[in-house]
């Protein structure tokens, strides 16, 4: 029996080299489930790989995606209770193929009452988002988010307020979001707008960034000495630019998270995302067959943080 993935064997722009691969499937080996995919998002941290961003993380050929929801259609012996399971297929194969072999140790079961295209995209911004907050405690503090318009900024808003937060700012670059974030509860503030930006870093004590560069260096210079800046991206492409004295610059990414994450935490990360993201504003979703994955990538470029787009494996 064959199976279907868009991987690629060389870096580059996406739509020049992710291509359609017919594989052949071979036996399930020992202490793995096989997995139907049902979705799988297209997200940034999809695409950035393939460009070579992180080739020192990537072995190629490489199977593009890194999150989504699937059903377990066959077990090996001793894992015959994960048969017909809903599941996050994560920590594995890529998972824009049609079907993957997973090792059972970090399945994910999805709850009933939880839909699939919210499954699809529970994995990267909000385990990411969950993690840091906790690292990160936020009750009682000033939190300002830069990239405050991206879905991941969007997680970290609302829950540091129900986490209670004092206040949370959010700087953008574009007006069009200032209502989104207004009815969130936050207070929207233009990159462009100096002032305001040195005033609202200066009483800060928490600074998720997501973009790094010029906007994290001038933020920098107006911290508390008593204050962090927790660096969890980089966006403009370029680093933040630190000298001694100033506020505390930390560096986050989930994938040296997860290590520090054993089975027993895995599960209650994700058992603590299941009660918050039913609770959680976010993008809506647009479905597109995966073999019109050409097309989905055009669409990620029309519609930006707008909406969630989806590759269905089921059409």
């Amino acid at each position: 029996m064959n199976k279907y993935c868009i991987r690629y064997d060389r870096y580059g722009q996406p739509e020049s080299v992710l291509h359609l691969q017919t594989l052949a499937q071979m036996a399930l080996s020992t202490g793995l489930v096989r997995a139907s995919m049902r979705y799988a998002p297209v997200n940034p941290s999809d695409l950035i790989p393939v460009t070579g961003a992180y080739r020192h993380r990537t072995r190629l050929p490489c199977v593009a995606g890194y999150e989504g929801v699937a059903t377990v259609t066959d077990v090996s012996p001793g894992f015959e209770r994960w048969s017909g399971q809903r599941i996050l297929p994560l920590r594995g194969e890529g998972t824009w193929q049609t079907a993957l072999d997973l090792d059972s140790r970090w399945l994910v079961a999805v709850p009933d009452d939880i839909d699939d295209t919210l499954a699809a995209r529970g994995y990267i911004n909000p385990l990411t988002a969950l993690l840091m907050l906790r690292r990160w405690p936020v009750r009682d503090k000033r939190v300002v988010l830069t990239a405050a318009s991206s879905s991941c900024a969007g997680l970290l808003a609302q829950w540091a307020l129900r986490m209670g937060a004092r206040s949370v700012s959010g700087v953008i670059r574009s007006p069009a979001h200032v209502e989104r974030l207004t009815r969130l509860g936050v207070c929207p503030v233009m990159a462009q707008d100096l002032a305001t930006l040195q005033l609202i870093s200066h009483e800060a004590d928490l600074v998720f960034d997501a973009v790094g560069g010029e906007l994290a260096t001038l933020m920098l210079q107006a911290l508390s000495p008593n204050a962090s800046l927790i660096s969890y991206g980089l966006l403009s492409g370029q680093p933040v630019s630190y000298r001694r004295g100033q506020a505390k610059v930390v560096k986050f990414h989930l994938r040296e998270a997860l290590p520090q994450l054993d089975e027993r935490a895995w599960q209650a990360a994700f058992n603590e995302l299941w009660r918050l993201l039913p609770q959680t504003v976010l993008p809506p979703v647009r479905i597109i067959p995966w073999r019109q994955w050409r097309l989905a990538l055009e669409a990620v470029r029309e519609v930006g943080r707008a909406e969630k787009i989806l590759l269905d494996f089921a059409q």
